[in-house]
């Protein structure tokens, strides 16, 4: 490929961020916002920015091809939104949605919401929830362990493969044997660290909020929301206030170092200068781009990142009861143990009633992750079929639906496994001999929208001018 020079006195830009996602779009919006940093360049390879958020209206169901939504407690969210004026557009779930379930031998299962619940629960045998009783007599264990040793070392090995699992498997589609608990769950090492016990943490959260002390161990649990409009209304407006400054179909190849700061190759051939380049693609992506800047171990930690396929499976109903089993609540969660050829699945209208039509069930079914990631690639009619013999099995009932979109997320979740801290480290030591150089994404310190914003907005202060 011709790699074009920058022209005699090409434009040296402040900065030039690589990926047009949710992470890309916050830093170059905060850096202009809080850091004064105006000469701001987004290059997206894809034709719209947004990354993984993607939201489609079809038939009145609002199909949502990435997050769902964010939980309200993120004080770097609430900031972004006030400030792109959305903050009337917020909608919080429906206090309706609350219940949650959990597959135990096929059958769906209440999660217990209290503890007088949770000792009555179907969810755990007696002699599992008596284990999870003992939980504040448990020793410690080493400062790296995985989620699945952490729990059963805490709660007792039935405890782990259902209740656990189940919060892996909504959250990363991955498998707790490989992810490391500091790196995926930190707070939970934080609460052991400092009460000794995740039972004596929580409760001293509770005496903290009865004495109107803000915080606790627990921190504040937060509501899911999104917007009117789902959630690329969000990733739309940041684009708006970047206006010209985003670039979409504009690929980059590779970054170089240069004199000034850095040289930014794109697939057209076009070169753009730098003072400051950051790289807000998946790890895999960006050890490519920044093959001539880092060094191999710094590669190799980038490397050693690896994600998991998802298949989203969306299918609306044309009455509200389809199923004999109710779908009212959260959704339902699979545990690894059961063999179920589905992760999870979401009950979209009980959740936002406004992302589906009145009197109309709209699900969102997870398919694949880290333990069944050849069925992400199924095509559409076999990933249909599967999720309609899934849902026969578990709700009753093969209703036929009416609205059916299907999207495929080859890297869809970035998986923390052991050692990610340590790889973190790694990188940190290579990005600060290059100065200029900054690495932000969820492929690094949180998967959530909230963990990405925060992680952009923590970026942009340090661009701020002494």
């Amino acid at each position: 490929m011709r790699v074009d020079p920058p022209p005699a006195g090409s434009p040296l830009r402040d900065l030039v961020v690589v990926g047009g996602g949710l992470s890309g779009l916050s830093l170059a919006h905060f850096a202009r916002s809080e850091a004064g940093v105006e000469d701001v360049t987004v290059l997206e390879a894809a034709p719209r920015p947004g990354g993984k958020i993607e939201s489609r209206w079809v038939d009145g169901f609002c199909c949502e091809w990435g997050p769902q939504g964010f939980l309200d407690n993120a004080p770097d969210t609430l900031a972004l939104v006030r400030q792109l004026g959305l903050a009337s557009s917020l909608v919080r779930a429906d206090p309706a949605a609350k219940e949650r379930f959990i597959v135990r031998d096929n059958v769906l299962r209440s999660v217990p919401a209290s503890p007088l619940a949770f000792l009555a629960s179907s969810a755990l045998s007696l002699p599992g929830r008596l284990r999870v009783l003992l939980e504040p007599f448990a020793g410690r264990g080493e400062e790296e362990e995985s989620v699945l040793t952490f729990a059963r070392r805490r709660i007792g090995r039935e405890a782990a493969e259902v209740l656990v699992d189940a919060m892996v498997t909504g959250v990363f589609a991955g498998d707790p044997a490989r992810l490391s608990l500091p790196a995926t769950f930190p707070l939970m090492r934080r609460m052991e660290a400092e009460h000794g016990s995740l039972v004596r943490a929580m409760l001293a959260g509770v005496r903290r909020r009865r004495r109107g002390t803000v915080g606790g161990p627990m921190g504040p649990a937060g509501t899911l929301t999104t917007f009117a409009g789902g959630m690329q209304q969000l990733v739309d407006a940041l684009a708006a206030t970047l206006a010209a400054r985003l670039r979409c179909n504009a690929p980059v190849l590779r970054v170089h170092r240069t004199d000034q700061g850095f040289a930014v190759t794109l697939g057209s051939g076009e070169t753009l200068l730098a003072r400051r380049v950051a790289v807000a693609v998946p790890p895999g992506a960006a050890r490519r781009l920044l093959a001539p800047v880092l060094p191999p171990e710094a590669a190799a930690a980038l490397d050693g990142i690896p994600t998991v396929p998802v298949a989203v499976v969306m299918t609306g109903y044309a009455t509200p009861r389809p199923f004999a089993h109710l779908t009212r609540g959260f959704g339902f969660l699979v545990p690894g143990r059961e063999g179920s050829r589905v992760l999870g699945s979401i009950f979209c209208h009980s959740v936002f009633p406004h992302e589906a039509p009145a009197g109309r069930a709209f699900l969102r079914t997870l398919v694949g992750g880290a333990r069944r990631s050849e069925l992400a690639a199924l095509d559409d009619d076999a990933l249909l079929a599967l999720v309609r013999e899934e849902l026969d099995r578990l709700l009753g009932g093969d209703p036929e639906p009416t609205m059916v979109r299907i999207v495929r997320h080859r890297e869809a979740i970035p998986q923390y496994t052991l050692g990610h801290r340590h790889r973190l480290a790694v990188l940190q030591r290579a990005v600060e001999q290059v100065p200029g150089l900054e690495l932000l994404g969820n492929g690094y310190r949180g998967i959530a929208a909230n963990a990405c914003i925060a992680d952009a907005r923590t970026l942009a202060g340090r661009l701020r001018s002494p």
